[in-house]
């Protein structure tokens, strides 16, 4: 029945009347916790024997061992209680071994699994079914198909037959390594072996299905099952509702969501961030908002995945209201947010843009938030024209305050910042005001990483004595993966073209390509700036037309057209109001670049190569191109911040 509390309650009945006082009454208890993943309560019980001064057996060790594993006990205490049975002189069974193997696979030990199994083979004791399927579970966890399949070849000659499990769990760890193709030809031998496929395997192949886009497939599937009566699970519909909402098919979803209720199939914590995650980037941030209720009554415990996915979701689209208030439901709750939830709304500070009535992205919108826990939607009431200089102020002061409260509270809860952050920290540094209140913003950097704070500013007030430093730096983030890498790049670029340390921004941005950081940017004839900043891409189009202008000098020939690539808004929140093509539009005209927008695609500026080589030759153009700081500061200047930083250690970030 599942109810090891009246299980208690018969066993301290038992105790109390003088005749429970037994190893089979101890081991049963023991046996009703494991059945519960009771853990701490079956080594309770096994201490209490031990007490009693009843010698456990077999049985009693199994059902703890059994007990540690399904309730996530540190493998090092389940395979202590092995070693204390055979210590106690006891024989381990199969179904000893068989727990040992569960354990080792739900913590994922590769290592401590093959040592159990060949203990088996050493003391003689035979493998069944649930041995093979166990192992191979534990193998396909940790991703090593070759030898989950050279375990099944074993099996088959021990003359123990695979079934639905054995398959299901190879298919499983295939579809996770995303390898679609050996995981559907895996199917197709079920099949020819006439085994039928259970409930596991149809949820497995839709996942599949989802991931490539094969929704003919996925339709197929579901009448599979239902002709075959197998029922659908949560499982099932969140696998539908990710793949047709990916697909944009928000009916189907609706429709999903509505099939369930009928069916009376509970939503797991998946189906509401899977709503949450569909519905955001659809931009019906009403009807996130509304899935989020849902889910707060819903009793479901809730995980710092979903708060952070969904925080992250709505800073990105500028709802950064709606994201703190999250933040605080979520800290009410007593979860603790990761990095990754602060840096969701530290970059969406970063990135968000002061907000005006003909601004396209908003129109007569007004603005969305949450005031008082409830959504409200304020109508703009500005005159035509835009904010007031003094409002305008007014925001980026809050934002900046809200950053640095923050990060007070990254410093309370022990969360430690990563590269990510430091990226979202610089670039809400480029949108400061003055270069205090960014002094101010990067000082916070200092209480968790002075390394990264002493190249940052040491760049930005212009030492000539930092970039030792930077390169160390930057040798570090090439051990990164590419986004985060450029991620970091562009925003330390960003900032440094923004408080005028122009020559400064364009030696990061050439250390950038140098090392790979942007691929396929740097052409002679064509730049394309598609995963650029706009500090990045701007002082990439100087050194370009610098570069250009060399070849124009040297005589080389040229093809008929130069171009830039910026991209036209795609991904945008709007499509077509792409911030980067408009500011090197802007850049172009300021400098008198004879680049016009192509006719049939406006992410794109051409040229006639004689046109801008003659351009290129005019006597004041060099000057227009070669770029200078604002800020220079001498050897052995006066005290300042920056006489730490020739002096600060390389940390691992």
């Amino acid at each position: 029945m599942g109810r090891s509390d009246l299980a208690r309650r018969a066993f301290d009945a038992g105790v109390a009347g003088g005749y429970g006082n037994t190893v089979f009454a101890h081991s049963a208890l023991i046996s009703a916790y494991a059945r519960s993943g009771l853990a701490n309560e079956a080594m309770g019980v096994l201490e209490l024997m031990k007490g009693a001064g009843l010698r456990p057996t077999t049985v009693s060790y199994n059902a703890v061992i059994d007990a540690c594993g399904k309730g996530g006990v540190d493998l090092r205490f389940t395979l202590g209680y092995f070693r204390q049975m055979l210590k106690d002189g006891l024989c381990p069974d199969r179904k000893t071994f068989n727990s040992l193997l569960a354990a080792c696979s739900r913590a994922g030990h590769l290592e401590d699994a093959r040592a159990v199994f060949d203990e088996m083979i050493h003391l003689g004791i035979g493998r069944d079914i649930y041995t093979y399927n166990t192992f191979i579970d534990a193998i396909c966890k940790c991703g090593n198909m070759e030898l989950a399949m050279q375990v099944l070849l074993d099996m088959e000659a021990k003359g123990v037959k695979p079934n639905v499990v054995t398959y299901s769990t190879l298919i499983d760890g295939y579809s996770k390594l995303e390898k679609y193709e050996e995981a559907l030809k895996l199917c197709e031998k079920m099949k020819s072996l006439r085994i039928q496929l259970d409930r596991v395997c149809y949820n497995t192949l839709l996942a599949i299905y989802v991931k490539t886009g094969k929704y003919t497939e996925i339709a197929n599937v579901c009448d599979e099952m239902e002709e075959l009566g197998i029922e659908k699970d949560t499982v099932t519909y969140n696998s539908l509702i990710n793949g047709y909402g990916k697909q944009g098919r928000l009916d189907i979803v609706s429709i999903l969501v509505q099939d369930m209720r009928k069916r009376g199939i509970a939503p797991s914590v998946l189906t509401y961030s899977t709503l949450i995650d569909i519905y955001s980037k659809a931009g019906m941030h009403g009807d996130a908002f509304n899935v989020y209720l849902d889910f707060k009554e819903s009793g479901l415990k809730p995980d710092v995945v979903l708060f952070s996915s969904f925080i992250d979701t709505l800073a990105k689209n500028g709802l950064i209201e709606w994201a703190l208030s999250l933040l605080n439901d979520m800290t009410e709750m007593g979860i603790k947010p990761n990095v990754v939830t602060y840096n969701a709304i530290i970059d969406a500070f970063g990135k968000s843009k002061v907000i005006t009535e003909d601004d396209p992205e908003v129109g007569d919108m007004g603005i969305v938030g949450v005031y008082g826990g409830q959504i409200v939607r304020v109508v703009n009431p500005m005159s035509r024209g835009g904010r007031p200089a003094t409002e305008i102020r007014m925001r980026r002061s809050q934002e900046l305050f809200f950053i640095l409260e923050l990060f007070q509270k990254m410093v309370q809860q022990g969360v430690r910042p990563n590269v990510v952050t430091f990226s979202a920290i610089l670039n809400a540094c480029s949108r400061c005001n003055s270069f205090e209140d960014a002094a101010l913003l990067l000082e916070q950097l200092r209480l968790f990483d002075n390394f990264v704070y002493g190249v940052a500013y040491g760049l930005l007030v212009g030492s000539r004595e930092v970039w030792s430093q930077a390169q160390s730096l930057f040798n570090q983030l090439g051990r990164m993966d590419s986004p985060t890498s450029s991620a970091f790049y562009n925003a330390l670029t960003d900032v440094l073209w923004h408080f005028g340390q122009r020559r400064r921004a364009q030696q990061v941005v050439f250390e950038g390509i140098n090392r790979r950081v942007w691929e396929n940017t740097w052409g002679e004839f064509c730049l394309d700036l598609h995963l650029m900043s706009c500090g990045a891409a701007q002082a990439m189009v100087h050194a370009w037309l610098l570069n250009v202008r060399s070849i124009v000098f040297e005589g080389r020939a040229m093809p008929e057209f130069l171009s830039i690539l910026t991209g036209w808004g795609k991904h945008s929140r709007i499509a077509g109001a792409s911030t980067l093509r408009r500011v090197i539009e802007a850049l172009l005209n300021s400098i008198g670049a004879p680049f016009q927008v192509e006719r049939f695609n406006i992410g794109r500026f051409v040229s006639p190569s004689a046109v801008v080589a003659a351009w290129l030759r005019e006597s004041g153009t060099v000057n227009i191109l070669l770029l200078h700081d604002e800020r220079v500061q001498q050897q052995a200047a006066s005290p300042s911040p920056n006489h730490l930083v020739p002096r600060l250690q390389a940390l691992q970030l």
